[in-house]
This record gives C-alpha cells, structure tokens and sequence, in this order.
C-alpha cells in the first residue's frame, strides 16, 4: 500500500519560497540567520530544522557542508494520465514488444 506524501506546511512552504527568491536575487543560497530573518524565526534551529525535513522530502539538497549551498532539486514534469514516456527503448508498447523494422 502506497501512501501520499503529506503536503507541506506553511512554515515549509515560505522557507522554500525564501530559497527560490533568494537564488533568484543573488545567485546563492541563503543562511539559516537570513531564513530566519524572511520567514520570521529567530531561532536558527528551528529554521535548521525546516531546512532537514525539506531536504528528507528531497526539495532541496546541499553542495557543501552548510545550508547556505542548499539548491532546490529539480522537480520532474507532473506526469498526466494516458501518456507515457518511450523512455530508452524507444518504441516498446504496453506489452514490451518492439515494432518490426
């Protein structure tokens, strides 16, 4: 049995809004004070958390060591019912068979 992932919080939801905007603006990630500062946190780990459960759901992910080289991870094309991807075989239908040359 398959759970749906909880949606986020709102808390959640401006961190990451922060993080886009802050990428947008300076080409870097924030941290964890400037967070804070934006979503109104004064605590650094409380935002810390934040910034770990986003990054468990996989939202967003670090390049270095600290949350100021955090990225938002690519998020894939919201997939539509009916269609399907060839993907690398190219051509296979529903019962793996491939069309003859």
């Amino acid at each position: 049995m398959r759970r749906e992932p909880r949606p986020l919080t709102a808390r959640q939801e401006a961190v990451l809004a922060v993080i886009r905007s802050w990428l947008t603006e300076h080409g870097h990630g924030p941290t964890v004070r400037e967070i804070g500062a934006r979503v109104g946190l004064s605590s650094t780990s409380s935002v810390a958390h934040q910034l770990g459960r986003l990054e468990a759901r996989g939202l967003i992910t670090r390049t270095g060591r600290d949350w100021s080289t955090c990225v938002l991870v690519e998020e894939p094309p919201a997939r539509r019912p009916g269609l399907r991807s060839r993907g690398p075989g190219g051509g296979a239908d529903r019962y793996e068979r491939r069309p003859a040359p």
